[in-house]
């Protein structure tokens, strides 16, 4: 879910911002976790880090690399007369 950053688990901080809405446990630490990703995002924007441009510069490692093309002949076909 947070794209390999790491999750909030312990509500202790927040709780006193998320007790007040009708959540269960689960779904206030979603809510954390979403709030923390928004404000992640804005702040790596800000600071111009793209980590989706910069996954996307990485080397992709695909079995399409490693194949070598080959053309194989065609093979006669029987005409029937």
């Amino acid at each position: 879910m947070c794209w390999g950053l790491a999750m909030i688990t312990d509500l202790t901080p927040y709780r006193k911002h998320v007790d007040q809405f009708d959540l269960t446990e689960e779904q206030k630490l979603e809510l954390v976790n979403a709030v923390w990703m928004i404000v992640d995002s804005v702040f790596d924007y800000h600071l111009g880090i793209n980590r989706l441009a910069r996954k996307e510069k990485e080397p992709q490692k695909n079995i399409d690399s490693q194949v070598q093309a080959v053309i194989l002949p065609k093979a006669p076909q029987d005409t029937v007369l």
